[in-house]
């Protein structure tokens, strides 16, 4: 089943060209690697390729979940790799995969893509049956040093300095703790794009308590340094 999608058809259409230049996957391959070497690995939110173009070459095979069939479409046009399986699912529904995988990872924040605690609670156990034993979850999750400030700031509009232009987010928090971004991209002579997403921004106790509840042992925690908008997090299937 596949609910509401936050990244459609304005989102794909400026990934590639405006929004993944700003953030490298050279850091995230780099934690990621020492997982995914000769590994079965899954993606969560596999979105455009960023990640999982690396990632395969280190991997023996992917499989990248993704919601978006606008993002995924955007994947295939550019070419996937021969160990790479890309299937439209949604880690809040059990995932129709076949047999069971020995990491997974998430980035740019996709697994705070639930609305509620226990929601994401769910998406978590879902990601944790398709995992071996004592296989790594490696994610991203939004950070609220990042976050909360500029809630408090409302709006911010910064330079786009890989392509031109300017980003204007609008930023919002309600009482149940859902981050609304509103994003504007101006890139003259390109069409302005604007997209909202939405998130569970919760503190690093909460995520912790939620994997826990999820079956999840917590190894290790980096927070985002500076105003990076991402931590990142170890963590373990505890299950059997």
């Amino acid at each position: 089943m596949i609910r509401e999608v936050q990244y459609g058809p304005a989102v794909a259409s400026v990934y590639d060209s405006l929004i993944a230049p700003a953030m490298p996957a050279g850091d995230a391959i780099a934690r990621l690697r020492p997982h995914l070497v000769g590994a079965r690995a899954l993606e969560v939110g596999v979105g455009t390729g960023r990640v999982a173009v690396p990632a395969a070459a280190v991997a023996a095979e992917l499989v990248g979940v993704d919601n978006s069939g606008p993002m995924l479409d955007e994947f295939r046009a550019k070419g996937v790799p021969a160990n790479v399986r890309l299937v439209r699912a949604d880690f809040r529904e059990p995932l129709p995969l076949d047999g069971r995988f020995d990491a997974a990872y998430s980035t740019m924040g996709s697994i705070a893509c639930v609305a509620s605690r226990d929601e994401l609670v769910t998406a978590l156990s879902h990601v944790r049956d398709v995992l071996v034993p004592g296989a790594p979850l490696l994610f991203e999750y939004y950070a609220t040093a990042a976050y909360r400030p500029l809630v408090e700031l409302g709006s911010v509009t910064v330079p786009t300095p890989h392509h031109g232009g300017s980003s204007t987010f609008t930023i919002t928090l309600d009482g149940a703790d859902l981050l609304t971004m509103h994003t504007r991209v101006d890139a003259a002579p390109l069409p302005t794009v604007e997209f909202s997403e939405r998130v569970l921004l919760i503190e690093r106790a909460e995520v912790e308590n939620c994997l826990l509840r999820a079956g999840f042992l917590v190894e290790q925690f980096w927070p985002a340094e500076g105003m990076q908008p991402y931590d990142w997090y170890l963590t373990r299937n505890g299950g059997k």
